[in-house]
């Protein structure tokens, strides 16, 4: 099961207004009631195919029969809510992740063509802030972030520390390491203009090679999610094809052999996602 780390969703910023804390993924109450309805019915649905039609007597089905059916419904829902919905939350807070990684990396490049145009930083931000708003949107990740570091910039907080806020709250190393590097850089005197640019590379590059290895290794992604449900869909049609097999799962022995199956798919899936996983 996905840990999802702890925190305030929001912070306050070095300006008194509500800045976003990416390290944490907190679902909208719709968003969040979707998932756990459709977790909660496929979890309930796999569930009666592993363990449903306890307690029959000669092959029918008794009272017990409907009750343990529902007691397994109820059961196997609530379980899959707590199983997946950290996982599903986890997914969710990498995509957005990699969207603001990429958005960030269109921001640098973007802060090195007004850079090299001979503009002063603070004349750059609002250029790029302009090329950002008319290239995704004013509720963009980076468009917002940007419109803080001006409204730092106007209030008299330096760039660099804006920045580095920035970079904190991001949880993206590359993020954090650009406003380290550019922070040094801007305090020291450096040449800011070739610290962008070849960060600005760095980071183009490490994207680059991510999306290649993500793309060489989806078809064994889908390979191995249809392995995880191949159990499931045998043993439905094993279930639907013969009454006889059908009411063998019901017996001692079937119950051990299901909880078996369902302990190696479970193991099967956890290695799988850990094996499938790719550091950016």
């Amino acid at each position: 099961m996905a840990k999802q780390e702890s925190g305030p969703q929001y912070y306050v910023s070095r300006i008194h207004t509500q800045v976003l804390n990416y390290d944490v993924y907190v679902m909208k109450k719709t968003e969040k009631f979707l998932y756990m309805l459709l977790l909660f019915a496929a979890g309930g649905a796999v569930g009666l195919i592993f363990y449903g039609g306890l307690f029959k007597e000669d092959g029918r089905a008794t009272l017990m029969t409907t009750a343990s059916n529902f007691v397994v419904f109820v059961f196997a829902g609530i379980l899959a809510i707590k199983c997946f919905l950290p996982t599903i939350t986890l997914s969710l807070k990498k995509k957005r992740a990699e969207k603001l990684k990429k958005q960030f990396c269109d921001f640098a490049a973007a802060l090195t063509n007004a850079l090299a145009s001979g503009m002063n930083m603070t004349d750059a931000l609002h250029a790029v802030y302009n090329d950002l708003q008319s290239q995704y949107s004013d509720a963009a990740y980076i468009v917002e972030e940007i419109q803080e570091i001006i409204n730092g910039v106007h209030n008299n907080i330096p760039i660099e520390d804006m920045l580095e806020d920035f970079g904190t709250r991001s949880g993206i190393p590359d993020i954090l390491n650009f406003a380290t590097v550019f922070s040094t850089c801007y305090r020291t005197g450096g040449d800011i203009k070739s610290v962008v640019r070849r960060t600005t590379e760095i980071m183009s590059e490490k994207i680059m090679i991510s999306s290649e290895i993500e793309t060489a290794i989806t078809s064994n992604k889908m390979q191995m999610n249809i392995m995880n449900v191949l159990p499931i869909v045998i043993v439905l049609m094993m279930r639907v094809m013969s009454q006889e097999f059908a009411n063998s799962f019901g017996t001692i022995i079937g119950v051990v052999g299901m909880t078996a199956t369902v302990a190696l798919t479970a193991g099967a899936y956890k290695m799988g996602q850990k094996i499938m996983d790719i550091k950016g």
